[in-house]
């Protein structure tokens, strides 16, 4: 009886012990081992369950899958294992192996790790979605892209335009044919550079490069011209992990602005000579003329030739309203001050202005301020809801008076820029000094960079 007792007595601390539910079913189904475990998962305690039969215990599991499995190892008398969904609607491992003439059945419960690995699965699933998105987003796009996730360098993938670009084959290793070209040489404004001082290697230091034109040469004396920006690629935690460039073709752009900057360069070259002519005309057409009506004559157009100058410089996009100020009043800029924001002018809009600060400044070196050496000029102009507003403003020059009758450089201020600007423009002749102003809408005149 001791022998017995201290066997029954192993054999429940060893079954409480593997930490994991067991119960044994005899040949008929009826329950006579069951461990802690067991009625932990199950929620019904051991005396309640042993000595009853499996189905009377569990009647809405008979036609389950979970019976169909006993019952095949009860007939089989083999050990089985599998992973099933418990009748408490847990997953579970089991073992089912034959012991004497019934089963025993231990398991456990594998719920997490299903819904780990359930999680797993939609996650990779979903990346490999992306993965096939970006991969035919970046198939598809004329942007040649290079991108490596070793900071080393040792390992660089692109795209189909950035081996197409560099005229590569698609399963060239790109690390070395970048480091060390076969067929190409970078160059940065005429220099050749080292491979580690391009965009790619740059940024996988951890520095950002933002539009960058390089020119590639091929051995055979094509050229392309590649505008470039490169990124570094970051972890979470911001170590540095690699980097990202991408690189557009714009030779064809560069080709097109040389050729535009040729033509007007010429156009400026002819106008420079058609105003020569006019001024050559001019001067023999008016030799008989008043030598101050000749001379100011000749002003006006070399005014309009600087003008002219201003705008050719900047390819005829605009011109920047200080610089057409001080090339328009050269001859007096020493005592006129200029006051204003940096205000980008469109090209008419640029001419009618010089040629109207020049008819005041001409004016005020004859009569105003300018024609004493303690007067001065101030030109004030600004910008703010939707108007442009400039103020021309004499000071310390002799008393003014209303003139009888206006001239040619009145009436040109007055009527010709106000209707160029679409705005209002007056000459004020104050006794203190002449005070002209301009009111017009800053979309008539502004020249968006």
């Amino acid at each position: 009886m001791l022998a017995e007792r201290d066997a029954d007595t192993l054999l429940a601390t060893i079954l409480d012990g593997i930490g994991q539910p067991f119960y044994a079913v005899d040949g008929n189904w009826r329950i006579y081992l069951y461990n802690h475990d067991a009625a932990q998962h199950f929620g019904r305690p051991a005396e309640q369950m042993i000595g009853t039969m499996l189905w009377d215990s569990f009647p809405q599991d008979v036609d389950s899958e979970r019976s169909r499995i006993l019952h095949d190892a009860m007939s089989r008398r083999e050990t089985v294992k599998g992973e099933t969904m418990s009748l408490v609607g847990r997953y579970v491992s089991y073992v089912i192996f034959p012991l004497g003439d019934g089963l025993g059945v231990v398991f456990r419960d594998v719920t997490d790790r299903r819904v780990a690995e359930k999680q797993r699965e939609i996650a990779e699933d979903a990346l490999r979605k992306r993965s096939a998105e970006l991969e035919a987003v970046l198939e598809t796009i004329p942007t040649a892209v290079w991108f490596t996730t070793d900071p080393e360098m040792r390992n660089v993938i692109g795209n189909r335009r950035a081996t197409e670009m560099l005229r590569m084959s698609r399963e060239a290793d790109l690390s070395s044919a970048l480091h060390q070209p076969s067929h190409f040489t970078v160059f940065r404004d005429g220099l050749e550079i080292a491979p580690d001082a391009r965009p790619l290697d740059r940024a996988a230091r951890g520095e950002e490069v933002s539009d960058e034109v390089l020119e590639v040469r091929f051995d055979n004396g094509d050229r392309k011209v590649l505008l470039l920006r490169a990124s570094p690629l970051r972890n979470t935690d911001g170590t540095l992990q690699g980097a990202v460039c991408a690189a557009a073709d714009v030779t064809e752009r560069h080709r097109y602005e040389d050729h535009l900057k040729l033509l007007v360069n010429e156009l400026d070259h002819r106008v420079k000579n058609t105003l020569a002519i006019v001024q050559s005309i001019a001067t023999l057409t008016l030799k008989d003329v008043d030598p101050v009506v000749r001379a100011a004559f000749e002003q006006r157009l070399l005014t309009l030739s600087a003008a002219h100058g201003l705008l050719t410089d900047e390819s005829w996009d605009g011109a920047h309203l200080a610089a057409v100020a001080r090339a328009s009043l050269r001859a007096a800029h020493e005592r006129v001050s200029f006051e204003g924001g940096d205000l980008r002018l469109k090209p008419k809009s640029a001419v009618a202005l010089s040629m109207a600060l020049h008819e005041l400044g001409t004016n005020a070196l004859k009569y105003g301020a300018l024609s004493v050496e303690q007067g001065s000029v101030t030109v004030r102009w600004s910008t703010g809801g939707g108007r442009f507003r400039l103020r021309w403003e004499e000071k310390g020059g002799p008393p003014v008076s209303p003139p009888t009758d206006r001239g040619f450089g009145s009436r040109m201020i007055e009527r010709g820029l106000a209707a160029e600007l679409r705005g209002e423009v007056r000459i004020d002749w104050r006794p203190e000094g002449v005070v002209c102003t301009v009111d017009a809408p800053l979309v008539a005149i502004h020249e968006k960079d």
